[in-house]
């Protein structure tokens, strides 16, 4: 049986040799400068550049990146890709990378492949084609590089907008089009495209319309009729770049040619950085495997499950990183940084401090900044902020970042740990009647609307205990004991209220509100049981022992062959009571969805509380492409997680998108951190595993603080862990802190 796709764990690429993959699969390219370009896997997609107070320009508009061969004696004509025109192609293969996209094909014996790398710096993308003639005859081909150039992304006054404001034209000096951009509203001076050629170009359009026809890009006009680019330029119309570089190519022969797409301040700019860039572009691309290896190959493992490896080495690292590229969120991001301290502690320092610098000086903290609006108040952001910032202390072991000074969003400015200071006290105040978090117009739950300005989050109480608790190890650190000890008495207290009232019986309930308990036996409309106030009833350390039974058995009473909902039933009726939620389709997303975001959650609270067996389970289901949850039916990327997999009876299964989910972040901390256990804390690196019996040998390689520990695990089946590091046992299970950029090898014995 012929495979269809495929991990190579060597190189860390995705191969697929069948491009019917029921939905475009994509990879992500971005460097440090802002520049971020997505590719399918038949070469479509956006690029953009984010500027640092991440304002977007798009360079392509509604993914229009392609490109066309022609064989200029029969005038024959297709796609590397297959999209648009999807004339048959063999040999087709898509290589996704870590640094690059490779597709490539064969038609009527022209061998041809469109490599995709981005730059380390700059912004702008480089595109390689190679044509090569397996003929027996000497073969004269046309080569039409194509997008459509968008330019827009960012708030601009009525009537201004990119296609009044910008206009094609073709620069000799530039060998491409340039789409300047002369709008006087534009946030910043990176907001003119361009897309150029290192060889001659023959003929262009800059109006797509002249290329196009009255059809579309599938059957262009000039390719159709077998004309050249008719050399147009354009404003208001449909500006774009098409190049012509006519190419002859001997039989045997191969030919390289690259592209460049980008943005310039202008045509100068546009000239020089393309020109740097086509300089290096050759031993660039030659490189990009050893790159990607560098770049995401710091946090490696070897189970007995290669599903699990296949993910979790490489791709698991770049999702998670991705993810702080594209949101931009103080919830998202926070929850994101604690995925990628597991592999790069310096990126997410940078991160948390562009949360912090989002956060209010009453202590609340804006839920988004791209662009930053603020028009409802939501109540968790500063929990993350208390419970990340902690998590980046315990990485680096850097207690002054304490102190460092970031600014407030709306006045003055603070040291990180008054940051916290008062984004606890505003969480231990902001409670409604019952002395209970109040939700404001969502928590975590965005579409959890209750439409009550006293109502009560049980999940929100449930964290600021876990945020509580972390407060509590950091003031300790420090040697802060009076707060500390404040920061006690107030989650004893919380957490007594909470088993007091939100506590059924079976389970604990979801929200309070004047019109009755939500998430609950007896709720009307749907949604009687909630995962996550069950699961972060362990992560919080509120539920007692006394209850741990019937709370295990109302989660896997929740639990399905495909994952875990966020509530069962979903809500089958619009209930103004929870607003959103109820408003999705059933089995849409929150309202009743495989949600993997809170499957995350789920495994962290199973190895928190020694469930090795749920855990792994859950992550299985959690990994795309799993036994329930086949690609071949959910369509996504067998490669990057997705965030729901959804129950309506019209799309069962099927996914809404993948890539940009929080859900990563918490898969991989649920595996290193949870089933692996290797877990930072103040005094160094934990080993406190939950492996399954299923996994006897497991190896694992982690850099913390300037070290790189290389874990063998050797389970045994018991709960009882022992550490010989460099062959020497050591009492307790915390890893000595070197510092001194060597490799550790590490013996874990699970008895």
């Amino acid at each position: 049986m012929i495979k269809k796709y495929w991990f190579d764990n060597e190189t860390g690429t995705f191969n697929i040799s069948d491009p019917q993959t029921g939905k475009d699969w994509y990879n992500q390219l971005w460097n440090k400068d802002g520049y971020h370009m997505s590719i399918s896997h038949t070469g479509h997609g956006l690029s953009r550049y984010v500027n640092e107070e991440a304002k977007n320009v798009f360079l392509v508009q509604e993914e229009q990146r392609y490109f066309y061969i022609r064989d200029e004696v029969d005038k024959d004509f297709w796609n590397i890709g297959i999209k648009p025109s999807m004339v048959p192609v063999e040999n087709y293969r898509c290589e996704h990378g870590l640094e690059y996209s490779k597709i490539s094909s064969e038609h009527k014996g022209i061998k041809a492949s469109w490599v995709f790398t981005v730059p380390e710096t700059g912004t702008c993308e480089i595109w390689k084609v190679t044509v090569e003639n397996n003929s027996t005859r000497k073969r004269t081909l046309s080569l039409f590089p194509y997008i459509k150039f968008d330019l827009s992304g960012y708030v601009q006054p009525y009537y201004y907008n990119p296609h009044t404001t910008t206009e094609t034209l073709f620069a000799e000096e530039l060998n491409g089009i340039i789409n300047w951009s002369k709008n006087p509203f534009q946030p910043h001076s990176r907001c003119s495209g361009y897309l150029a050629a290192s060889e001659k170009v023959s003929y262009y359009d800059g109006w797509l319309e002249k290329f196009n026809g009255l059809g579309n890009c599938a059957r262009p006009d000039v390719l159709v009729k077998g004309k050249n680019c008719t050399n147009s330029q354009i404003t208001v119309r449909e500006r774009g770049a098409v190049l012509q570089n006519i190419v002859e190519i001997d039989a045997g022969e191969v030919k390289e040619i690259y592209y460049i797409a980008g943005f310039g301040d202008n045509l100068k700019t546009a000239v020089r950085e393309c020109r740097e860039a086509l300089k290096t572009a050759e031993s660039f691309c030659s490189t990009v495997i050893e790159r990607g290896i560098k770049r995401f190959g710091t946090l490696r493992v070897e189970t007995p499950d290669a599903r699990v490896n296949n993910i979790m080495n490489f791709w698991a690292q770049k999702q998670v990183e991705f993810c702080g590229i594209g949101k931009k969120a103080v919830r998202d991001n926070a929850q994101i940084t604690m995925g990628i301290l597991n592999f790069n502690a310096e990126l997410a320092e940078k991160s948390m401090i562009e949360c912090l610098a989002h956060q209010y000086a009453d202590g609340h903290a804006m839920l988004a900044w791209s662009p930053c609006v603020d028009p409802h108040l939501y109540s968790d952001p500063p929990m993350w902020l208390i419970l990340s910032v902690c998590e980046v202390i315990k990485e680096t072991g850097n207690i002054t970042f304490l102190d460092l000074e970031v600014p407030f969003y709306d006045e003055g400015s603070a040291p990180v740990y008054e940051h916290l200071k008062r984004a606890v006290n505003w969480l231990i105040n902001s409670t409604g009647p019952n002395g209970i978090q109040r939700i404001h117009y969502a928590d975590w739950n965005d579409a959890l609307n209750i439409p009550d300005d006293n109502a009560e989050s049980i999940f929100m109480a449930m964290g600021v205990s876990w945020a509580l608790n972390e407060l509590t190890a950091l003031a300790k650190t420090i040697g802060d004991i009076g707060f500390m000890k404040e920061l006690i008495r107030k989650r004893e207290e919380l957490v007594t209220t909470i088993n007091k009232i939100a506590w059924n019986g079976d389970y604990y309930i979801r929200a309070l509100s004047k019109f009755g308990n939500i998430g609950d036996k007896n709720s009307p409309a749907g949604g009687n049981i909630y995962i996550n106030p069950q699961t972060w009833a362990i992560l919080g350390e509120v539920v007692p022992e006394k209850y741990l039974e019937k709370l295990f058995a109302s989660i896997d009473s929740m639990d399905t062959d495909y994952g875990i909902p966020l509530c069962k039933p979903a809500y089958e009726n619009y209930y103004d009571v929870v607003g959103r939620m109820s408003g999705m389709l059933p089995g849409v997303y929150e309202n009743g969805g495989i949600y993997n975001h809170a499957c995350g959650f789920k495994i962290m609270a199973d190895c928190k509380v020694g469930r090795k067996e749920k855990a792994l389970q859950s992550l299985r289901k959690m990994i795309p492409d799993s036994e329930h949850t086949p690609s071949s039916v959910t369509t996504t990327e067998p490669y990057v997680f997705t965030n729901c997999y959804l129950l309506h009876k019209s799309a069962h299964l099927v996914v809404g998108f993948s890539w940009q989910t929080g859900a990563s972040a918490w898969a991989l901390r649920g595996f290193y951190e949870g089933i692996l256990g290797i877990r930072r804390t103040y005094a160094g690196l934990e080993v406190a595993p939950a492996l399954s019996h299923e996994w006897n040998h497991v190896k694992a390689e982690r850099t913390f603080r300037g070290s790189t520990y290389l874990l063998e695990y050797h389970n045994h089946g018991g709960n009882t862990v022992e550490l010989t590091v460099d062959g020497e046992k050591i009492q307790g299970n915390v890893l000595p802190v070197f510092a001194d950029n060597q490799v550790h090898k590490v013996i874990v014995e699970v008895k």
